[in-house]
């Protein structure tokens, strides 16, 4: 990877009334770039969301230490475990003694599939919630996600959105609000990013994630925090619309080449494989 394309860490910013945003961006050559965040809430029981990317550890670690004293830090919501939002959990245990890592149970089990401690893992099972003095965090599964184990949540006092990976968009450049980027270039960014992460979305059932969207509308957001896009404040209904739009009406946005359905039609006549018709034939035959 050559310099230019090397991961950032950009300025810390601030997210609603009490979040804030430790954003970086990945350039992806040819495709523009990838914003990388974590976000911070400094209450009583102050909470990290995600532990970014390895590749920035010390300039991250800094970023986070300039806002907070790790001493001091209780809860890692660790959303899933990719490399992304995994990077730097271990080093940031080291200094924070008493922090816990909150995940699922095939968020844990993936942990230690990795090699990473799981002996401070406060494992939230189905239903429960994190309560933060002031404020509860209730875990929600996205309306797609590119790992099983993926929890999002709504903070019940800001009104905050965190949506893991859903909503994240290629973007030509960095920028610190969803404000500052034309509707097109977000439209356009979100589903070529949504492709790539989330390819099931082709064959998802279209009215379960129409319902899945609407849901989250009905919970009203004042912000919404998303592993990688910019802040987006006053509403989630001009990014649910934009998904809605994408993969909830008409046809897909493109065919994938690597679907099962699409392979057997290339092979076809090489290989020998029965027409369409004739596989739908032995099909109901065999019933």
């Amino acid at each position: 990877m050559s310099h230019e394309n090397n991961p950032t860490m950009l300025h810390t910013l601030e997210a609603g009334s009490d979040w804030h945003v430790l954003p970086a961006f990945l350039p992806l050559p040819g495709m523009g770039g990838l914003a990388i965040n974590a976000f911070l809430h400094k209450g009583s029981e102050p909470v990290l969301v995600d532990t970014g990317l390895a590749a920035l550890g010390d300039s991250f670690l800094d970023a986070l230490e300039a806002e907070i004293d790790l001493t001091d830090l209780r809860w890692i919501w660790l959303s899933h475990t990719d490399a992304d939002h995994i990077g730097n959990l271990s080093r940031i245990l080291e200094r924070a003694p008493k922090a816990r890592v909150v995940t699922s149970f095939l968020g844990m089990g993936k942990m230690g599939l990795l090699g990473l401690d799981v002996s401070r893992v406060h494992l939230l099972e189905p239903g429960a919630r994190l309560t933060l003095g002031d404020r509860e965090l209730v875990p929600l599964r996205p309306p797609y996600y590119d790992a099983p184990e993926t929890l999002g949540f709504f903070d019940t006092r800001s009104r905050t959105l965190f949506a893991a990976d859903s909503f994240g968009a290629l973007l030509p450049q960095p920028a610190g609000s969803v404000r500052e980027i034309a509707t097109s270039t977000l439209r356009d960014g979100l589903v070529a990013w949504s492709a790539i992460d989330a390819p099931w979305l082709a064959t998802a059932d279209r009215a379960a994630l129409g319902r899945a969207l609407h849901g989250l509308e009905r919970l009203a957001p004042t912000t919404v925090l998303s592993g990688h896009l910019p802040v987006a404040e006053g509403g989630v209904e001009e990014l649910t619309a934009m998904v809605h739009s994408a993969w909830c009406s008409g046809p897909g946005t493109g065919i994938d080449p690597q679907a099962i359905e699409t392979v057997a039609e290339a092979l076809g006549d090489a290989i020998g494989l029965p027409t369409q018709s004739a596989a739908a034939s032995l099909v109901g035959s065999s019933r």
